[in-house]
């Protein structure tokens, strides 16, 4: 079944609280971006960049001796999530400890005979900032790229705990502060050990931060169809019920956080309003 929301008010101060305290987390929420070309060998060695963003991506181009790729992250326990790729050499991508040992995290192979660039993707805990290092294959060519991409996550779940119902307070702060939120059904569910991969066709789209979402039009009805993902362990089936879709974009993907029905979410946001309560302020 989809994550079908029970409706269980609780007291509206703890609800302004979450809010306040999740929501102020969120002011590094902006995407960084890094682009580095090295288009000579002469003169070369360790390089170093920062990021202070919650996602973010680094490309070198014509890549030679090293890059630490610096990321700063929440003063909190958080999930952090690596995705790498490359064209034209080989990588490895370590991690570095406190006492500067090198942990290797994931080996980026070369695609062979045109084959599609092969991405690798690695989540693990952290806490505070996480310094990586990304050694290219010695040799690369000026025309070889290197692609690292990562994502935080501040509040991730694992286990049971990632197919268990929104509460009323994570609803509210999902509302707020997902990069999508869409009104719709689901129409088909693939699902691997891995992932399920939702088709929702949608009759309303509050808010995208990019239009991953199709706009089509049939019989003079618009509507929008599009790709949901949610953890494989987490059991799913197709419904009749519409839901409310929120969740946020990892890697040119649309991950679903929480899906409480609709009627279920329009009780939880007047209840809330007729307490006083003002949604995303």
């Amino acid at each position: 079944m989809i994550w079908r929301k029970l409706l269980i008010l609780n007291p509206l101060s703890g609800i302004i609280l979450y809010l306040i305290l999740n929501l102020s987390n969120c002011a590094k929420d902006s995407l960084c971006r890094h682009k580095i070309w090295d288009d000579s060998k002469e003169g070369k060695g360790v390089k170093k960049i920062d990021f202070d963003c919650m996602n973010g991506d680094v490309e070198w181009t014509g890549p030679y001796g090293g890059l630490f790729v610096n990321i700063k992250g929440p003063v909190k326990e958080h999930e952090l999530c690596i995705q790498a790729s490359s064209i034209g050499t080989s990588a490895l991508v370590s991690s570095v400890s406190e006492d500067n040992q090198l942990k290797r995290l994931v080996t980026i192979l070369e695609p062979k005979n045109h084959q599609h660039v092969q991405k690798r993707t690695l989540c693990f805990p952290a806490y505070k900032d996480t310094l990586l290092f990304v050694e290219p294959d010695v040799g690369a060519f000026i025309s070889s790229k290197i692609t690292i991409e990562y994502d935080i996550e501040q509040n991730p779940r694992y286990g049971e705990d990632a197919c268990r119902p929104c509460t009323d307070e994570e609803l509210l702060y999902n509302f707020c502060s997902s990069d999508f939120v869409a009104v719709g059904k689901v129409e088909d569910i693939k699902s691997t050990p891995a992932v399920n991969i939702l088709h929702v066709s949608l009759d309303h789209v509050k808010k995208q931060s990019a239009k991953y979402f199709t706009k089509e039009t049939v019989n003079l009805e618009t509507r929008f169809t599009g790709k949901l993902y949610s953890p494989g362990q987490c059991s799913m089936s197709t419904s009749r019920s519409k839901f409310v879709f929120m969740g946020k974009i990892k890697f040119s993907r649309l991950e679903l956080k929480c899906a409480p029905t609709y009627e279920d979410f329009f009780e939880l946001q007047q209840s809330s309003k007729l307490k006083g309560a003002t949604l995303c302020t």
